[in-house]
């Protein structure tokens, strides 16, 4: 009988969310960790999570039966029968040519032959002398085009298939193009990154070689940087035959009915597939780990999305209250929280030859760094979250609540502010005067009402300290007020940033005009100077008379006396900018020779040299009180 399968439950709203976690309830985590295919890397998942370790290990199966190391054994080898014959896909594969035929051929003809004969494909290759006028190329090319790498509106590259016709069709299109004999060769195939970065380990170890763009691979992080280039276009295929699904709860969470509480998640969300799982402790926290047979009774796969993790997270949390453990299903942007990281990230890192990229990645998460958002939406989640626990914080009348509240509106505050400035530097088609100064009033206004609010948190959290606890709290809430003011400040300089740019536009603006001015002037007094020559009989009717010429040259007296005035203008406007870059903090001295625009912008900087001022004013008699 075909398994029921429950409707996918919501995310409770953003307002019932900041209300658990602010009441102590602690975060639904659910991690999908890897996928396995064949029975050797099943078995060695299903090793680990059975593993004896401290504190024991108890296993158990969908139907509740407890299970052995034999019975494992036995339920792995059932599984095996069923698990797919689909086999890795070749993503990227070695192939040798031999070049020979053609007289006066050199080096750089053969590159430029190969480039053509795989272009819009990720490759590398090396190219050796084989004799009088031969080569020897050694080519490590992906099987799928590369969209990074074609024109816009093209049709997408096939995928190479890496057989005989391959070899044959290949060989033959770089033969028309050299006007040369070539025989090719695969010499081998890999799967994904991993394949990707074998092969051109190997193809380097013979010599240095050149990718696609021209860049030589020499070094082993020449190789790395090309991996995981390539690693988004290989359109990698495996089959799955189990998942390695974890859930996790704080320590000092009753380790009876967060069993239960795994063992109820698992039949509700899992029904119709096969399933073994094991509560593990040994690392200060518990932890349910689970290997589930991805294909179920009805032929169904398990293909998780973001909604199915957002479904497994508000089923988790009920559960889990079921059972007594105070939980909540979140979304990150709810306390600002950095994205996951994968295993293999994890162990890249740990080994110290992690990309910069993933070593930030895994260093963010694991020491809880504020996450920016990027992109419009999660600006306006981060908003979102910031309005739910601000309206917590101003109802809320319990200390813990208000506590909790307090410091996720700093992370919060922080995160918005950060992402509204990075926006406003990376929009350069909008009008910087417009844009700029909307992005710089939204963080002025999230970083003053956080100063505010931390300095009424402060004022109400004091009276309820005592001792050596109300000393130590009023020195980090001295330390953090300041460290807001520093960033208030900065928030001004980021606005008086975009003063000096403006200045800038000013300044070439009139240094423009003024080059505009003199070539105007030039060519109107050449002109009226060949108007005044004495007229001969080779004279064209149509030549300019002498009193044009005297309308000539008032004109280019004109054009001179602009050229003059816009000439200090443009040198003012000059030591304006200059001014404002080397000391954004001062007020700069008058000049008489700014041009209209300068001058109205000198008002503007003025005034925020006005705001800043009155807000160190505030923050001193918030520290001093």
């Amino acid at each position: 009988m075909a398994p029921v399968r429950r409707e996918r439950k919501r995310l409770p709203d953003s307002g019932t969310r900041i209300s658990g976690l602010a009441g102590g309830g602690q975060k639904a985590v659910v991690k999908v960790v890897s996928f396995a295919s064949g029975s050797a890397r099943v078995g060695a998942l299903a090793s680990y999570v059975t593993k004896e370790r401290e504190g024991g290990v108890a296993t158990e199966d969908q139907d509740g039966l407890a299970l052995d190391s034999a019975a494992v054994v036995a339920k792995l080898a059932r599984w095996s029968q069923g698990y797919s014959e689909r086999q890795p896909s070749k993503d990227v594969a070695t192939v040798r040519f031999e070049v020979a035929g053609r007289a006066g051929l050199d080096v750089e003809t053969v590159q430029t032959g190969f480039g053509r004969a795989f272009e819009g494909y990720r490759f590398a290759l090396r190219v050796e002398r084989a004799g009088e006028g031969g080569f020897e190329v050694t080519a490590v090319v992906a099987a799928a085009g590369d969209p990074a790498l074609s024109v816009a509106g093209a049709k997408a590259q096939p995928r190479f298939k890496f057989d005989k016709a391959f070899e044959a069709s290949l060989a033959a299109g770089i033969a028309r193009g050299l006007g040369a004999e070539v025989q090719a060769q695969v010499l081998g195939t890999g799967h994904g990154r991993e394949g990707a970065l074998h092969r051109l380990s190997l193809l380097v170890a013979g010599g240095a070689a050149l990718d696609e763009r021209g860049r030589e691979l020499s070094t082993v992080d020449d190789v790395r940087a090309a991996a995981d280039a390539w690693r988004k276009g290989l359109g990698s295929r495996q089959a799955r035959d189990a998942m390695h699904f974890v859930v996790s709860a704080k320590a000092g969470t009753d380790p009876t009915a967060f069993r239960s509480t795994a063992r109820e998640l698992l039949a509700s969300e899992f029904a119709g597939h096969e399933y073994l799982f094991a509560v593990h402790n040994d690392r200060g926290h518990l932890h349910a780990h689970a290997v589930i047979l991805v294909k179920g009774e009805d032929g169904q796969r398990i293909r998780p999305d973001i909604s199915t993790f957002a479904a497994w997270r508000s089923r988790y949390a009920e559960i889990a209250e079921s059972h007594g453990i105070r939980m909540v299903a979140t979304r990150r942007s709810d306390t600002a929280s950095a994205p996951a990281f994968s295993q293999g990230e994890a162990a890249l890192t740990d080994r110290g030859v992690a990309p910069d990229h993933i070593r930030r990645k895994v260093v963010a998460k694991r020491g809880d760094a504020i996450h920016v958002p990027v992109r419009e939406e999660g600006r306006a989640c981060a908003v979102q979250a910031y309005q739910a626990w601000k309206a917590l914080e101003t109802t809320s009348e319990a200390p813990q609540a208000r506590s909790a509240a307090g410091e996720q509106l700093t992370r919060l505050a922080t995160a918005v502010s950060v992402s509204h400035a990075a926006a406003a530097r990376a929009d350069g088609s909008t009008d910087m005067q417009e844009k700029g100064a909307a992005m710089a009033r939204a963080r002025s206004e999230y970083l003053t009402a956080e100063f505010k609010r931390a300095n009424d948190v402060l004022n109400r959290a004091l009276p309820l300290l005592e001792g050596a606890d109300k000393v130590e709290a009023t020195e980090r809430a001295n330390a953090y007020l300041a460290s807001l003011a520093k960033q208030v400040e900065a928030v001004e300089a980021v606005e008086r940033g975009q003063v000096a740019e403006r200045a800038h536009g000013i300044r070439i603006r009139e240094e423009r005009e003024a080059i505009d001015a003199n070539g105007e002037a030039r060519s109107l007094k050449a002109t009226a100077i060949e108007a005044g020559r004495p007229r001969g009989a080779e004279t064209s009717p149509e030549t300019a008379s002498e009193p044009e010429a005297a309308m000539l040259e008032e004109a280019a007296a004109r054009a001179e006396r602009v050229a003059g005035r816009e000439r200090p203008e443009a040198e003012a406007m000059a030591r304006e900018e200059r001014a404002l870059r080397a000391n954004p903090n001062t007020r700069v001295q008058i000049d008489p020779n700014l041009p209209h625009a300068g001058e109205e912008l000198r008002e503007e900087h003025e005034l925020l040299i006005d705001r800043l001022e009155a807000q160190k004013l505030t923050y001193t008699r918030v520290h001093r009180r």
